[in-house]
């Protein structure tokens, strides 16, 4: 049924253009027997191409929100960022075993149809689902920030002592303090951790809530069998 729609979709455009090329050709020049013959198989041969490439490349075919998870590629990446929300592209092309150029153009079917966001973080694009609205938009950057391992360290570091300042913290995780200070700024603005600041000099920090909950939530999925952080 759909072949047949879709042939009765193209074959009135492919007509009507080719009969524009047979009409030109008739008023150029005076009609010869060998002329005719030339371009009815011209025409024929155009029609045959047309149809060949239409089925070959998938047709006109628009994608919406109806439609759009009804390709099994499409609807295995929406489970996936469903149940990995902050994945990035190569993450989700490797996990899915598809060629990033592939996962790439089926993303964007997915923000198109408004099923899916993405948002550049670290200099990766990580996508989350739009059901979840803010909240799922968080917990997608949250996750994404997490995948680093000196900011997963200094998260859980906190979570077993909260109250640290930044000092504090690099030495016990004998890190750069500029690199404590880029994550924590980072996790900061995520909602990872709160800070005490009436200490200007000394600032201390602490997770927050959804803090806890995301690394919890990261710690269980890197433990699935195939899953890696």
């Amino acid at each position: 049924m759909h072949l047949v729609r879709r042939l009765l979709l193209v074959l009135p455009v492919v007509l009507l253009f080719f009969s524009l090329i047979v009409e030109n050709a008739v008023a150029a020049e005076p009609i010869r027997p060998d002329t005719t013959v030339g371009i009815s198989i011209a025409v024929i041969i155009g029609i045959v191409a047309t149809i060949i490439t239409f089925f070959t490349f998938g047709g006109i075919k628009y994608v919406t929100a109806e439609n759009v998870l009804d390709t099994e590629i499409r609807k295995n990446l929406y489970e996936y960022i469903d149940e990995y929300p902050g994945s990035h592209l190569r993450e989700i092309a490797r996990e899915l075993d598809l060629k990033p150029s592939n996962a790439a153009w089926h993303l964007r079917k997915l923000e198109q149809t408004n099923l899916v966001r993405s948002r550049v973080i670290g200099g990766k694009k990580v996508f989350y689902l739009v059901e979840g609205g803010i909240e799922a938009r968080k917990e997608a950057i949250a996750e994404s920030i997490l995948k680093n391992k000196n900011a997963r360290d200094i998260m859980l570091y906190l979570q077993q002592n909260p109250g640290k300042h930044l000092l504090e913290i690099a030495h016990a995780l004998d890190l750069n303090h500029h690199t404590v200070k880029w994550h924590i700024k980072k996790m900061y603005l995520a909602e990872l951790i709160d800070g005490d600041t009436s200490n200007s000099a000394y600032p201390v920090y602490y997770p927050t809530e959804m803090g806890k909950s995301v690394l919890q939530n990261f710690s269980d999925q890197i433990k699935k069998p195939g899953r890696a952080a």
